[in-house]
């Protein structure tokens, strides 16, 4: 008969409850997300697979649009350009 570990957790962002698999010689972190924003700290120990997922999804969209604003800047068809398209008179 075959066996395997698992973990049974509530997740602290949406309450489900669902069981994990315990990886043999993998720790588990003991804060999953730590997120402070304007002084206000929040703190998950336990997410399921799907807050997991929109976490990560959130977060590179967070960290990817701050690099590629970074690295490139407002473009310069950007500032001339105007509501719905148009163009500044004195740029033509």
């Amino acid at each position: 008969m075959a066996r395997r570990q698992v973990l049974e957790i509530r997740c602290d962002r949406c309450s489900k409850v669902e069981t994990q698999d315990i990886k043999p010689g993998e720790e588990k972190p003991e804060v999953a997300l730590l997120v402070t924003f304007q002084g206000e700290s929040v703190e998950y120990e336990d997410l399921c697979r799907r807050c997991q997922g929109a976490v990560e999804g959130y977060f590179k969209s967070m960290t990817l649009q701050s690099k590629k604003d970074e690295e490139e800047g407002p473009k310069e068809e950007e500032l001339k350009s105007r509501f719905l398209g148009g163009r500044n008179r004195s740029t033509g």
